[in-house]
């Protein structure tokens, strides 16, 4: 702390304006050793618990067709997880590109979230190595007699596309420490030109980020059924990522304050912001969700429509049905209807609540795209619901958010000396 008071001499700091205050900057305000690490470890040990008792169905417990269930709801959990990774770098790319400093004294703990992208990876492994019990395009008896598969395999083959899952991995982790070291080395220099790199940086990382995120999309989600395409899936995997991720940050940053930390510095100022953006991506999701199954519905391409058809969104009940319009009212009305009013975007107990909720209809939002490919020529099974569905999906996700809650406190809370920090401590709504 003395280095930073050093550095803000004679009331102002180097660039002209008023000196940060040096009460908000006190130690016991913007750093918390061991943060919550019983939540943390709490999170490990149970994501830990989950993976193994699926990985104990999937091997000893359910047969051939227990294997490929455990492994696609395993494989939700993994996606859901990588997006409360990938969520966090595309939101701090975007901060970075467009310079905005309100976002500041949040943004280390949006760095520390997008750091964590190597577990997310990690925890995608399995779904890799057991590729050919989930992505029915692998089986190479197909070649010989399905025509769509011909044509798509110089797209669809174990090579390129474990070569592509190598490039994205690259990618996304070179993005996530680039722009962490940058901050936490402007922590100890105060070098203003550090925060031009990282605007530099930001115009080519997100071109990066769009491409990668939306084949990865590609990838994961739309390939697992070949025979089905849609162009807004890409766009789809992004958006849900975004307010889920959103939401992830509004409950660390009540958290925090709730720990009597970063007063003056994460005020109802910037949850009202927050919530500005939660309601935003909310709408958002739900352009692109109807935008598809509209489109779908309206050029009734039976490649396409089997896709909802299956899932219960094609006229005739089954299954899936109710998750259907559970993502209709809860990941869309519900949020948006809440989510209007000003006083509960500044609420630091009703955003984190409706953060939470968001978080868990990603969740049941991936399940849903991912899950109805194991039955779907079992239409007798149904949806074939178990406890796996519950401890797959927990497993990876418990796993990812232990150690986002973990790292909070291995760093100051704050970006300590970025140039726009005055600004972030000044923040006001006039809307």
């Amino acid at each position: 702390m003395s280095q930073i008071a050093a550095s803000h001499g004679h009331g102002h700091d180097s660039h002209g304006h008023p000196a940060p205050n040096s009460q908000l900057l006190a130690e016991s305000n913007v750093n918390a050793p061991g943060f919550a690490s019983g939540l943390a470890y709490g999170l490990l040990g149970l994501g830990a618990l989950c993976i193994a008792l699926t990985f104990a169905y999937m091997f000893a417990l359910g047969g051939e067709n227990g294997f490929k269930h455990g492994l696609a709801s395993y494989h939700v959990g993994a996606l859901a997880g990588l997006g409360f990774a990938l969520g966090p770098l595309g939101i701090l790319l975007i901060m970075h590109l467009v310079q905005a400093g309100w976002v500041v004294t949040m943004r280390r703990q949006i760095e520390n979230a997008a750091g964590n992208m190597w577990i997310a990876l990690l925890l995608l492994i399995p779904s890799a190595i057991f590729a050919s019990k989930l992505f029915k395009w692998t089986d190479e008896g197909l070649l010989a007699t399905d025509a769509l598969l011909v044509k798509k395999s110089p797209f669809l083959n174990e090579p390129f596309f474990y070569a592509r899952l190598g490039i994205y991995a690259v990618i996304w982790i070179a993005l996530a420490w680039r722009f962490r070291s940058l901050s936490l080395k402007q922590d100890q220099t105060g070098d203003k030109r550090l925060s031009a790199t990282a605007k530099t940086l930001a115009a080519p990382g997100m071109i990066a980020f769009a491409l990668t995120t939306a084949f990865a999309g590609f990838d994961l989600v739309m390939s697992l059924d070949f025979h089905w395409f849609s162009t807004m899936l890409g766009v789809w995997f992004f958006a849900g990522n975004m307010i889920a991720s959103l939401g992830m940050f509004a409950v660390i940053f009540s958290m925090i304050r709730a720990s009597g930390r970063l007063k003056g510095l994460v005020t109802d100022e910037h949850f009202h912001d927050l919530g500005k953006l939660m309601l935003g991506f909310t709408v958002f999701w739900a352009y692109i969700s109807f935008s598809q199954y509209f489109l779908i519905w309206y050029a009734n391409i039976p490649e396409e429509t089997a896709f909802y058809i299956i899932r219960g969104a094609g006229g005739s009940p089954n299954s899936w049905t109710p998750f259907f319009y559970l993502l209709i009212g809860g990941h869309f009305i519900a949020p948006f209807l809440l989510l209007l009013f000003r006083d509960v975007k500044k609420s630091t107990l009703l955003l984190p609540a409706i953060g939470l909720w968001l978080m868990a209809m990603h969740c049941v939002d991936v399940f849903w795209m991912v899950r109805p490919i194991v039955y779907k020529l079992q239409p007798e099974i149904g949806a074939g619901l178990s406890w796996v569905d519950i401890t797959g999906v927990l497993g990876p996700v418990c796993i990812v958010l232990g150690m986002h809650v973990r790292s909070i406190g291995r760093s100051p809370l704050i970006p300590l000396r970025d140039p726009r920090l005055h600004e972030a401590m000044k923040h006001k709504n006039y809307v």
